[in-house]
């Protein structure tokens, strides 16, 4: 079909030239040959990036200083709160072991709990009113005679008096500690059987037996700030069968 298309432009082309010939007159034929030119479509594949913005909070420096003076007053509260807290707990402690002990010991021994500053006054009263013996085990026995108020003298010199009026008084003491010295020379010096225990070992008992019945055990060491100062907690125990059983420890350990 194309072939006859080309055909007959080409015999329309003869005829128009013949004809223009036959006129006599010259014609000018212009031909416009079109060009369809292809363009080739190119994709532009663009990358898109998203930025994001970090907003930070704004510091309002007036509610900060408000919410921490709130924090500070409620922990002084829940502070307050503990402390009444273990005082009550303490004070349940002390009824419980005293329970115990008294189911330890039987019906037939009697106790009394010494807090603080009440065991100076049982065990003075009880060593100036010994008849028999005196023994006693302490960790810290300070004397220190330039003190003119030191209930820790007192309690010594009452053992130098018992002896001299013919209670047999014996004290063992720690060895490692240079603060027993002063008590250790000053019961030698009145008649007092007097001894420190091995080097190899530490004496931390607070123990006074008094007659072979009346005993005084617990956390109060004969010094100034035990006697006066600290919280400390003894106990005084009226039991024959206790009392003959340290005895017999304080023998073991001289």
């Amino acid at each position: 079909m194309v072939v006859r298309v080309k055909k007959a432009l080409v015999f329309l082309l003869i005829i128009t030239v013949l004809s223009a010939g036959c006129l006599g007159g010259t014609q000018t034929v212009t031909t416009t040959v079109t060009e369809i030119q292809n363009h080739t479509l190119t994709e532009t594949v663009s990358e898109t990036h998203t930025e994001v913005k970090v907003i930070e909070p704004e510091i309002n420096v007036t509610e900060l200083t408000e919410n921490l003076s709130l924090c500070v007053s409620k922990l002084s509260e829940l502070n307050s709160t503990l402390a009444k807290k273990e005082e009550e707990l303490s004070s349940l402690k002390a009824k419980y072991e005293s329970c115990l002990i008294q189911q330890a010991l039987g019906n037939g021994a009697g106790f009394e709990i010494l807090l603080d500053n009440e065991y100076y006054y049982e065990v003075l009263n009880a060593i100036n009113n010994a008849g028999e013996s005196i023994y006693i085990m302490m960790f810290s026995m300070k004397y220190d005679p330039a003190d003119s108020f030191d209930w820790a003298n007192d309690l010594i010199r009452a053992l130098a008096e018992a002896e001299k009026r013919g209670v047999s008084v014996h004290v063992l003491l720690e060895d490692s500690s240079d603060i027993n010295r002063a008590a250790y020379d000053y019961l030698k010096a009145n008649g007092v059987d007097v001894s420190f225990d091995s080097p190899e070992t530490t004496l931390h008992a607070k123990v006074v037996v008094i007659d072979g019945k009346i005993v005084f055990l617990g956390s109060h060491n004969w010094s100034e700030s035990a006697l006066y100062w600290n919280h400390e907690v003894s106990i005084k125990i009226v039991s024959e069968d206790l009392a003959k059983s340290l005895i017999n420890y304080f023998r073991s350990i001289r």
